[in-house]
């Protein structure tokens, strides 16, 4: 292997590496700010004395699916930055490659014209 594959599999390494990594962030980040939500919401709801169990149907329905907004509009943020970042890692992994490919088709130009040269 040459340096400059060497290299070039380093560099696809270590972007595979950071896909990894940026895979695991962002959930973290979801969770955390999930329970942060939660927490808060209980705490609000504790300190101003009210149940949602008191309520009648509509009204609960109506209260989960406010409380439940923000958190589906979260989600949604994280997973469209986790797919444009999916897609940016993936750009840079092709982009290695047609590299890695180009210079094989170069080195097997090289050795095509090195057999021409010898038969000739």
């Amino acid at each position: 292997m040459t340096d400059r594959q060497a290299m070039e599999a380093e560099a696809l390494a270590r972007v595979l590496d950071d896909r990894e990594r940026q895979r695991k962030h962002l959930p973290r980040i979801g969770l955390a700010l999930s329970a942060l939500y939660v927490a808060g919401l209980v705490g609000y709801l504790m300190a101003q004395g009210q149940n949602p169990v008191d309520l009648r149907l509509n009204e609960l329905g109506d209260f989960l699916g406010g409380v439940s907004s923000p958190l589906a509009f979260l989600w949604l943020v994280l997973g469209f930055f986790q797919s444009s970042r999916e897609i940016g890692i993936s750009s840079k992994a092709l982009h290695l490659q047609a590299r890695e490919m180009r210079a094989s088709m170069d080195r097997q130009e090289d050795l095509v014209r090195e057999q021409g040269a010898e038969s000739a």
